[in-house]
């Protein structure tokens, strides 16, 4: 098959399963079931097949502290990301607009981090992430009035996951990491699984309902395990091998568009005139901030300058995350 083929192949593949995140997030709370308990069930269902992984390809002995170390990553990059997400789709926020409000992450740590980290938004970039929060903004506006009827501060619960996968991406980069990539991510996976079980606990008075063996619940259960955790990964790690970072970074951006398209087929969802201006406007105020990341001069970066932090919670080494072509740095 022809390189470029495979390319579009992977391209496609990452910007579906990474939307099918917040498509699963909306199609679990429909559920015959809490949502965080089979937010639960989800991740554990994930760790077991990761376990299994890791138990026919890596049975060798793994650094406690480093395993720790990437659990306490997961829980914020993976747990605290998706808690807040999951919680504003319960409280009727759109995944159109949950996607679009968490799509600029890597724009805000770029802001925030980026200069702790040796990179800075040029004067294109600022301009372009103005754009991207006047347009999430107008699409905030126009979900207000949607028919899920979500109260004003259920839209402060996606900035809150931006916070702590912005908080999780920082810790990723303070030290290189040395765990075999399906033992990383197992340990990610574990941390999310402590962090839905005790929000799980908390919301059904300390028990937690096994799944229903119902259509819908099943459904959830496999969209979210198949496409999200592990299509998801996957392909970013495709994705990430085959463009580089700063490539991969950029088509986060095409996902809260993919996520309106199927949350308009799947659930109704579809946003105002106001809500489609400021889509188009936040995607173009993104993508103007990203040209502007690529534009910032790699010569004035000191040489211990580490990178931006990235959008997604990852088990591979510093050199493995970058060994595919990318002459700039992303977030």
């Amino acid at each position: 098959m022809p390189n470029r083929i495979v390319s579009l192949m992977i391209a496609a593949g990452f910007v579906v399963c990474w939307s099918s995140g917040f498509v699963g997030g909306r199609l679990a709370t429909e559920a015959d079931m809490p949502v965080l308990a089979l937010f639960v069930w989800r991740f554990l269902l994930a760790a077991l097949v990761v376990g299994a992984w890791w138990y026919l390809t890596f049975r060798r002995p793994v650094s406690g502290s480093e395993v720790r170390y990437e659990m306490l990553i997961g829980s914020l990059t993976m747990g605290g990301y998706l808690l807040g997400v999951i919680l504003a789709l319960e409280f009727g926020v759109s995944a159109g607009i949950a996607a679009l409000i968490t799509a600029l992450q890597p724009l805000l740590a770029a802001a925030v981090a980026g200069p702790l980290l040796g990179e800075r938004l040029g004067r294109r970039g600022w301009t372009g992430m103005t754009l991207a929060l006047i347009g999430v903004a107008l699409c905030v506006g126009d979900d207000l009035g949607g028919e899920r009827g979500a109260p004003a501060w259920a839209y402060a619960l996606p900035l809150l996951s931006v916070a702590s996968v912005t908080l999780g991406s920082l810790l990723s980069v303070r030290r290189a990491a040395t765990l075999p990539l399906p033992v990383a991510l197992l340990a990610q996976l574990i941390a999310a699984t402590g962090i839905f079980l005790v929000a799980a606990l908390l919301d059904g008075g300390g028990k937690l309902p096994p799944p229903k063996p119902e259509p819908l619940t099943l459904a959830a259960l496999a969209w979210l395990v198949v496409l999200s955790s592990l299509g998801g990964y996957g392909f970013f790690v495709a994705s990430l091998r085959r463009f580089g970072v700063t490539l991969t970074s950029s088509l986060v951006h095409l996902t809260p568009g993919v996520t309106l398209l199927w949350a308009a087929i799947m659930f109704g969802e579809r946003p105002g005139t106001a809500g489609m201006t400021g889509m188009v406007l936040a995607g173009a105020g993104a993508l103007l901030a990203i040209c502007g990341v690529r534009r910032s001069d790699p010569t004035r970066r000191g040489p211990d300058a580490r990178h931006v932090p990235r959008t997604w919670s990852t088990g591979e080494s510093r050199g493995a995350a970058h060994r595919a072509p990318s002459p700039q740095t992303p977030y």
